[in-house]
Order: C-alpha cells, then structure tokens, then sequence
C-alpha cells in the first residue's frame, strides 16, 4: 500500500448493539491489519451499544455527542481533528461493514491501489439528478467552478466511501451548513465541480445493509431531513 494509508472512520448512533457489533468487529479486523489508524464517534449511543463496541475495540479513538450532533458535524470532527500521517479518509456508517469472509488485508491492499489510481473518490456509485434548490446550493459553494451540471450527479453513497484528506482539507469538508441528509449526492457535486471521479468500487462492503447483508437495505434510523436541508 506504498503511499496510501487510510484513516478508517465510523459513526455509530442510538441503540442498536448488534449492528453496532457488527460495524466494530469489521473496524477490529481493518486495525488488527496495523496498516490504518481508527476514530469513530458516538451519536446518543446507548449504554449497551457502548458495551459492544468497547468490547470489540478496547482503547479506540471515540467522540461522544449526546444529544447528538448529527452526522456531518460529527465527520467534520472525526476528521480535522486527526493529525496523523493518513493519506485517505474511508468512512463507514454503523450499518455498512465487512462481507463475512473477506480476506481483509488483501481486500485494503486493492482498496489502497484503487485509491492510489485517482484524485477522486471511491464508493458504491449511484446517479441523483439534483432539483435547483441543491443546484443553487452547489453554486453558492467556494468549490464551484461554474462547470455545467450534469443531468444527474454521480456520487458514492454516503455509508461508505473512500476520499483524499487533502481533498476533504483543502474544502473544509463537510461545511457547517450540511447537518444529517444529503451529504453524500455534495460530495459528487463537489468533485464534478473540480473534475474528480468518482469510481464504483465497494466490493467486499455490504453498504447501509440489514440483517441479510443485502445493500442498501438497512432500515433508515433516527433524525431525517431533506437532502442538504432544502426542500425541493
């Protein structure tokens, strides 16, 4: 992985123990590698959920927030807060982990060469057309170049991804104006905006997955709003 390192970063919220064990133990097996470091935060996480995850991660980098501060305050923190020498954030929400089975170090070293080949970012790719409140939203943004939109924006959906902290850095990225939804289709926005890609790789992640570890299938939980807080 010469030249990549990643800062594995995961938001766990309320109480739920068994997904919060599951998200863990996927962030044990990526620390037991000795090849990422690892912070998480802890959104109004309850006190058996606290239990799961300490077992699972003894001594790990936490934030705590209760009341909660929502997701994109709690990256931002995550983030700008970390002064080591990690090249890459990778970021998962607690219903996003490891495909049983993975052979984990294998699995980060492809990652690591994915993340090596671009300046953009990597995930699971979806396509959003974006309504003109999100629209005007991007053009009040000091990334946006003026670059036409696209008839839909590429993006990698918010549960799990992969992005340069020099790119989240250089942005100050998420911005205070993003809280819970909608952070991720910006994201997408930003890097059509600066001419990145976003490239689908999540093999070996169930992304936002329920019990069946189908993707996407996680029941959405707690706080919603909005995309970006708009309507539209």
């Amino acid at each position: 992985m010469a030249g990549v390192k990643f800062l594995v970063c995961a938001l766990f919220y309320g109480d739920f123990p068994a997904l919060a064990q599951r998200c863990a133990l996927s962030l044990r097996a990526l620390r037991d590698t000795g090849a990422v470091d690892l912070r998480i935060g802890l959104n109004e996480v309850s006190a058996a959920s606290r239990a799961a995850i300490g077992a699972a991660l003894p001594g790990v980098d936490a934030l705590h927030a209760d009341p909660q501060i929502y997701k994109y305050p709690m990256m931002h923190r995550l983030v700008h807060g970390y002064a080591g020498d990690a090249t890459h954030l990778m970021w998962f929400d607690d219903d996003s982990c490891l495909v049983p089975g993975t052979d984990v170090p294998r699995w980060l070293q492809a990652v690591a060469g994915a993340a090596q080949g671009t300046r953009g970012m990597l995930g699971a790719a979806y396509l959003r057309a974006q309504p003109e409140p999100e629209r005007a939203w991007v053009r009040a943004q000091p990334w946006y170049t003026g670059r036409p939109f696209p008839a839909a924006t590429r993006f990698a959906t918010g549960g799990w991804f992969v992005a340069p902290l020099a790119l989240l850095r250089r942005f100050d990225w998420p911005p205070a104006s993003l809280r819970h939804n909608g952070g991720d289709v910006a994201l997408g926005a930003l890097c059509h905006q600066q001419g990145l890609e976003v490239l689908d790789c999540h093999g070996g992640i169930a992304v936002n997955a329920g019990d069946s570890l189908v993707p996407s299938s996680a029941p959405r939980r707690g706080f919603s709003e909005p995309p970006l807080g708009l309507g539209g």
